[in-house]
């Protein structure tokens, strides 16, 4: 993501996420070319979490700049959002994640327990 996220930007932006996020995997923002964010970015990041929660997905933003995580933390969100110092520090661990995580049941797991 480049540039500025502010009310002007942020509805057109929440409507071209909004189907990631409802597709309920790991959604990745890198938002290392992010120069600027209001309140209004910071509720889109909200937002989008929720709905990414909802459909069994997350939400990781990924190479903040200093400004923009400053106003992340100003603003008391640094424990609410999930936040990484780049997207291959994201990925790995979310591939950590995966390998502690229990197996998903196969069809017919469920026949042979009775």
């Amino acid at each position: 993501m480049n540039g500025e996220l502010d009310i002007d930007s942020a509805l057109g932006l929440e409507g071209d996420l909004a189907p990631v996020a409802d597709a309920g995997r790991p959604l990745i923002l890198d938002l290392a070319g992010l120069r600027f964010c209001d309140c209004a970015g910071l509720s889109l990041f909200l937002r989008v979490q929720q709905r990414a929660r909802a459909a069994g997905g997350s939400l990781h933003l990924a190479a903040l700049t200093p400004r923009v995580l400053r106003v992340i933390a100003a603003a008391r969100l640094a424990d609410v959002l999930q936040i990484t110092a780049s997207v291959a520090d994201t990925l790995a661990a979310l591939d950590e994640a995966a390998i502690a995580a229990p197996p998903l049941p196969r069809p017919g797991d469920a026949d042979r327990a009775s």
